[in-house]
């Protein structure tokens, strides 16, 4: 099932009231898992609606019918919500969240995102993630969307890094999008029927799932892309392989799959990361597979995890050398981070 079906909220129950633009439905029930619908024709009332949480900044619409139909439903509590949004204009504005990490794929339509310079337009399905506290811009066209919203602190939670934010706007790799797409199909039908009765554990398990595969689907806004500084071709060929490096830590990469990711020879790709970052490419692959190790251990339940499955699947053959490499880098051992979950 795909993605784009799943995030619907026709299961929650809908007592309509009257209300300025369209018709709104409201409610909560034990836990503090709340449902919202709005549907109106009205496009200063969506404006509004959708700018008080999107912060939008001098928004410019263009009809495009007689008509401007536009809805929004949800369900969510203090950690996540599950959101699906319909707006048939053409709009375009500057938007900004800064308490959420928001994760967007469209069912139809067409939506461009904007930011530090560089464009990407969505595709059905595909999901990426907005920017975090800073203004990017958006130009939408008779869009369907879904969305989940994390909340920002809640993921820094289950990460385990108070600084924690995504790399913006990247597409996720094949792997990616069926970790992501497998935890929509399994939690999100659960998650938006209001009858449900999901304890107060259940949810919290549900939003961490969808935290961990965010966290699977996505990378870190690491701080390895303003480590290369200058905008010169060399620049650009190193940013490509850092890029691949964190993209494919957990594959059997070396200096020649790097070196051909990045359109450098392995001498090349030597001389440039020791030139710019003072590393060779068995040092910078090293360092990004004990990061994912690190982040795997402190969100993985210890009592289904062992370091040694963790150590291997991050290219660790060896135990030992394992330990001490990762205690030299985080100044603890990785039982001693499992056991602190």
């Amino acid at each position: 099932m795909s993605p784009q079906s799943k995030t619907d909220t026709s299961a929650a129950p809908q007592d309509t009231s009257s209300a300025v633009g369209g018709t709104v439905v409201d409610g909560c029930r034990s836990g503090q898992r709340y449902f919202r619908r709005v549907v109106g024709s009205d496009v200063d009332h969506a404006l509004a609606f959708f700018g008080s949480d999107y912060d939008f900044r001098a928004p410019a619409v263009r009809r495009t019918r007689r008509e401007s139909h536009w809805d929004f439903a949800g369900v969510g509590d203090q950690r996540m919500s599950l959101r699906s949004t319909r707006f048939m204009v053409d709009l375009r504005t500057d938007s900004r969240t800064d308490d959420e990490f928001v994760i967007a794929w469209v069912r139809d339509g067409t939506a461009t995102f904007t930011y530090a310079g560089e464009s990407l337009d969505l595709e059905v399905g595909v999901p990426v993630v907005l920017p975090f506290a800073d203004t990017f811009q958006l130009h939408d066209r008779d869009i369907a969307l879904n969305m989940v919203h994390l909340d920002r602190d809640f993921v820094r939670s289950v990460v385990g890094d108070d600084d924690f934010v995504f790399e913006a706007l990247r597409r996720p790799s094949a792997e990616g999008i069926r970790a992501w797409q497998s935890v929509v199909r399994a939690h999100s039908s659960t998650w938006l029927d209001m009858d449900s009765g999901l304890s107060p554990v259940a949810q919290r398990d549900i939003a961490e799932s969808f935290v961990n595969a965010a966290l699977q689907a996505f990378p870190q806004r690491s701080r390895w892309r303003a480590s290369v500084t200058g905008s010169g071709p060399e620049h650009e060929r190193l940013r490509l392989a850092l890029e691949f490096v964190h993209e494919h830590a957990h594959e059997a990469i070396g200096t020649p799959e790097i070196a051909a990711a990045a359109g450098l020879s392995p001498r090349g790709l030597q001389q440039s990361l020791r030139r710019h970052l003072d590393q060779t490419p068995g040092d910078l692959l090293r360092s990004v597979r004990l990061d994912g190790a690190r982040a795997e251990l402190l969100r993985a339940d210890r009592d289904e995890t062992s370091v040694a499955d963790v150590a291997r699947s991050w290219g660790f053959g060896h135990l030992g050398r394992f330990s001490a490499t990762y205690r030299a880098r985080f100044g603890d051992l990785p039982s001693e981070t499992l056991r602190s979950r």
